[in-house]
């Protein structure tokens, strides 16, 4: 009976733990693709997707990323495996007999700023890991 839990539950983790269908985010990626008062907001749509956010103002459009992934470690009673996920919700993995587990999330931002005629004129990018 303790075979068919946890393997309905390392099922259930495989379904919680597929890839967003979200761009990356990475200060790399970045610095390769956004280039103030050159890049359009085509070229972002094309290289980020869609934005979360947009904003219209008379000065022009704001837009707004957001990405988060969650990771997971669980090692002990004989079992051990690691997930990422990039999902809005935190799984910690199984729990058995001495088991430990830790878990750590990591959130990306990218704010872009664009001028009227929607070239890049600013950005900021921040990450955290908690």
């Amino acid at each position: 009976m303790k075979l068919v839990s946890l393997l309905a539950v390392l099922a259930l983790s495989v379904s919680c733990s597929s890839s967003s269908s979200q761009s990356k985010i990475n200060s790399l990626e970045i610095s390769e693709k956004l280039v103030k008062g050159k890049t359009t907001q085509t070229q972002v749509l094309e290289n980020f997707g869609t934005p979360d956010i947009v904003e219209k103002t008379p000065e022009g459009d704001m837009w707004a990323y957001g990405r988060h992934s969650n990771e997971s470690k669980s090692v002990g009673g004989g079992v051990s495996h690691y997930i990422t996920s990039a999902a809005l919700w935190n799984w910690t993995g199984v729990h058995l007999n001495g088991e430990q587990s830790s878990s750590s999330t990591k959130t990306a931002s990218l704010v872009l700023y664009f001028s009227g005629d929607k070239i890049l004129k600013t950005y900021t990018f921040r990450t955290e890991k908690f």
